[in-house]
């Protein structure tokens, strides 16, 4: 790998790699996450390790998570003499934050492939969620910074009543305080993708929102509701017949079974999430 240049890593259309390439955009992304000397950072698909070099300089340990065999020979060998950084060739979806990390807090940053921006939230959520009912047992997230399209940063970002309200925008909303940090533009990344990103922070809650006496019952309703977002709840709900008391769905009394999910504001879905439980005795 020594005799092979910088840029002769290409991109990988298969794992969806845009990688940073702008200096002065590099800079502006590292100081908008604001890190401290002893904060431990977990990146996600480092890449080229761009963002990498930068996070070193500014934060005490970072654990570099990267699935692309190619970038970690790179990266082991870019790197062959910095102290504080652990590079770990695996999938992310598969790293075990729980396992690593028990207890200890970390701040969570990543340049996200577009085609999986949707299970690596997932995943960090979950994680989330986790340390709010265990926090001895599961990595304290303290901090989720991602890069990705902004597009879905919106989406995330947006309430009930528009139409691209969906689950992330229910779970991240009963989780986090939810923001964008920033947007940056196609001409910072190689390839250049057709698309704006967007940074946004996730500042894990230290419980949810609101009081959701079932959070896995709760997460099935809504990930039920969105999967058929045009029907009413009555409808959308069907498939998780075996999970809901008999009779429910046929109830005349539930106005929210008469309406569309993104009509539903996280506390609604909290309150008919927990009337399931309530009426499943």
């Amino acid at each position: 790998m020594s005799s092979k240049s910088y840029k002769s890593l290409d991109p990988k259309r298969s794992l969806g790699q845009n990688f940073l390439s702008d200096p002065w955009w590099i800079q502006r992304i590292v100081n908008a996450f604001g890190l401290e000397p002893q904060d431990t950072v977990l990146e996600i698909g480092p890449g080229k390790g761009v963002l990498t070099n930068e996070l070193l300089k500014t934060c005490g340990r970072l654990i570099a998570v990267e699935i692309d065999d190619r970038m970690v020979e790179y990266l082991g060998e870019r790197f062959a003499g910095s102290t504080n950084l652990e590079l770990v060739h695996q999938d992310f979806l598969k790293y075990p934050l729980s396992e690593v990390l028990a207890g200890q807090p970390v701040r969570v940053i990543g340049n996200l492939p577009y085609h999986i921006t949707s299970s690596i939230i997932g995943r960090v959520l979950d994680e989330i969620r986790a340390c709010q009912a265990d926090s001895g047992a599961h990595a304290r997230i303290t901090s989720f910074d991602i890069m990705i399209q902004k597009e879905v940063g919106d989406r995330i970002c947006s309430t009930h009543g528009t139409k691209v309200y969906g689950v992330l925008s229910v779970l991240a909303y009963m989780l986090c305080d939810v923001r964008i940090l920033l947007d940056v533009p196609p001409n910072a990344f190689y390839p250049r993708p057709k698309v704006t990103s967007s940074i946004l922070r996730f500042r894990p809650l230290p419980a949810p929102r609101y009081q959701i006496t079932d959070w896995e019952l709760f997460r099935k309703v809504v990930r039920a509701a969105f999967n058929q977002r045009r029907k009413m709840l009555r409808n959308s709900l069907l498939p998780l017949a075996d999970l809901l008391p008999e009779g429910f769905l046929s109830q005349t009394g539930l106005d929210w079974l008469e309406r569309r999910p993104e009509q539903l504001s996280p506390l609604e879905f909290t309150q008919l999430a927990n009337l399931v439980v309530e009426a499943r005795g």
